[in-house]
This record gives structure tokens, C-alpha cells and sequence, in this order.
């Protein structure tokens, strides 16, 4: 192979491991616009675009006051997870067009949606519309109409958020008006004293168990035996000895030789 040749094939493998490393590196583009996954279908109500209330007679003679829903039109859920700033939603009731993810087939979800941009979300079994502090979230199961919740989340958290601030600032200022961080100092103190006192008792009182005990074992038969040394054992057992040697014989036990 030529020198040209040779430098045609190493540009030609360096740039294919470029792009092969680049495309698994890139995130993967959305193949529309975020604001063409939503289409709105708006009543034609309101010229605003708002929820508009209609009034309409009805069979017995009256009227009755109605509001007629937007639209909202999923075009690709579900081609994938994503999540993407919506466009301005007229909120207020509101039917939700999607496919079921799991069967396929279009579903009808009637909602209650806040004004706003919300940022919806994808994912293979939810669509998620989070205006900040509410949400809306339709579950699918595995199959018929998803599940609608709506949430407050990040309102109570703010609120548990802001709670527990409060019960920190009156317990310092229980603290700094009290005093009680000496008191807890001194009761802490105190109880480690006591807690010594309490030891050294039990200590005094094993003690005096321990001496009666020792004392009624050295009283017992052999008991000096073990302790004392080698030259006191031996003259022990001699006196012992003597004794048996000096005390008179029993009748009963003597053995009397017979003849042959």
C-alpha cells in the first residue's frame, strides 16, 4: 500500500470511530418540536382561548350552565420517554386524547387542569403535568382508562419545610430564655456522680460477700492443707500417723493369723 493509500484508510477509520463514539454519546433529538406534541382543540367559546361557561336550555324548561372542555390532543405518546415544555394550556376541564401504551387503543380521559405551561413528562406508563406547585398525572394500567392524580407536593413540603424552621427557632429561643443548655449540663453532671456512687456500692457490697465466703472456706477440712507449704504437710501427716500408731486397736478389726 502507498503512503497516500495509507493515509486515506487512517482518516477514513478515524472519522468512522468519531462519528460511531459521537452518536453513542449524544442524546437522541426529539423528532418535533416539543409544541407539536400537544395539539389544542379549543371549544371556539371564548375568543381568548379561556374556559368559557354556555348557557343552554335544557328538556324541562330551564337552563343549565356548561362549560365546554378543550382538547388535548397527544400526538406520539408512547414513542419514548421525554419531557418537554408545553405550550400555554387554557386549563379548566379538559379531555386528554392518547393511546393506552399498553393496548394501543385511544382513550378519553376527562381532567381538571390549572391555567399555565406546564412541563410534561413521559414515561411507559404515566403522562405527568407539573405547573410548579401542582401536578396532574395520568397513570395507565394494563389496560382501560388511566388513573388521574392531582397533587400538592411541593406545597407541603414547603409547609413541613417551613414548620420545622419554626420549631427550631422556639426551641433556641426556649434554650437562650431558660437556660436550660446549664441545667442539661449539670443534670448530666449529676448523673455521672450518682452513677459513680452507685458502682463504688456495689463494689463495697461485693466485697463483704466475699469475705464471709472466704472465711467458711477456710474452714473447710483440707482447706489448710492447700494452702500451707511442704514442711507443714509433712509434719501434718507424721503427727496424723503417730496418732493412728498410738490409738488402741479394735478387737473387731484385728486379723488373727491361723495356723496351717
Amino acid at each position: 500500500m502507498t503512503r497516500h493509500g495509507f493515509a486515506w484508510a487512517a482518516a477514513f477509520v478515524l472519522g468512522t470511530t468519531g462519528m460511531l463514539l459521537a452518536s453513542g454519546v449524544r442524546r437522541a433529538a426529539a423528532p418535533v418540536p416539543p409544541t407539536q406534541e400537544i395539539e389544542v382543540l379549543d371549544p371556539n367559546v371564548d375568543p381568548t382561548g379561556k374556559p368559557a361557561a354556555v348557557v343552554r336550555p335544557n328538556p324541562l324548561g330551564g337552563q343549565t350552565v356548561d362549560i365546554p372542555p378543550a382538547v388535548l390532543v397527544h400526538r406520539y405518546y408512547y414513542t419514548g420517554d421525554r419531557s418537554f415544555q408545553a405550550q400555554l394550556l387554557p386549563g379548566g376541564p379538559v379531555i386528554v386524547v392518547a393511546s393506552h401504551p399498553k393496548t394501543f387503543e385511544r382513550v378519553y380521559v376527562p381532567v381538571m387542569l390549572p391555567p399555565g405551561a406546564p412541563r410534561v413528562s413521559y414515561t411507559p406508563s404515566t403522562i405527568r403535568y407539573d405547573f410548579g406547585p401542582q401536578s396532574v398525572t395520568l397513570v395507565f394500567g394494563l389496560c382501560g382508562d388511566p388513573k388521574v392524580r392531582y397533587s400538592q407536593a411541593t406545597v407541603l413540603g414547603d409547609h413541613v419545610k417551613n414548620s420545622m424552621a419554626a420549631a427550631v427557632a422556639r426551641a433556641k429561643e426556649l434554650v437562650e430564655r431558660t437556660g436550660v443548655r446549664n441545667g442539661v449540663t449539670k443534670l448530666g453532671e449529676a448523673t455521672r456522680e450518682a452513677v459513680g456512687a452507685a458502682a463504688d456500692r456495689v463494689n463495697d457490697v461485693g466485697r463483704g460477700v466475699a469475705l464471709p465466703v472466704s472465711k467458711a472456706a477456710q474452714s473447710l477440712p483440707g482447706a489448710q492443707l492447700l494452702k500451707s507449704s511442704p514442711q507443714d504437710q509433712a509434719a501434718r501427716a507424721q503427727e496424723k500417723l503417730q496418732r493412728l500408731a498410738e490409738k488402741p486397736a479394735d478387737p473387731v478389726n484385728v486379723f488373727i493369723p491361723r495356723g496351717p
